[in-house]
């Protein structure tokens, strides 16, 4: 799905698969709905180790939040990344045979 490694820019993705020939922006602006998602994995992701660090290792609050907010500004690519793939996958379906019967002819039955 992705072209390029992440160093070299977090969008940067294939115009259509490789294998199955699908498209990977639908239309103009697709990719806005990935935000959303984004949003709620960056927020879980928050919520998750500021309270882990409060409840678990007994940090301050202040702490807790520097602290993940740095790893939060680490992992936000492979948030982007990810948010990217889920909102494709939410549109798109998966048919896990399709290569496989792709190259199939279909053959005519006749009734009797």
């Amino acid at each position: 799905m992705f072209n390029a490694p992440i160093t070299q820019g977090i969008y940067k993705m294939n115009k259509e698969c490789p294998v199955c020939k699908q498209a990977f922006e639908l239309e103009p602006g697709f990719y806005w709905g990935a935000m959303y998602v984004g949003y709620g994995l960056s927020g879980g992701y928050m919520l998750t180790t500021v309270g882990a660090m409060l409840m678990l290792l007994n940090w301050s609050v202040e702490a807790a939040f520097a602290i993940s907010i740095l790893g939060g500004l680490i992992i936000f690519p492979f948030i982007a990344r990810l948010a990217r793939v889920i909102w494709l996958n939410i549109h798109v379906g998966y048919d896990k045979n399709y290569v496989e019967n792709m190259n199939k002819v279909p053959t005519k039955t006749v009734e009797s």
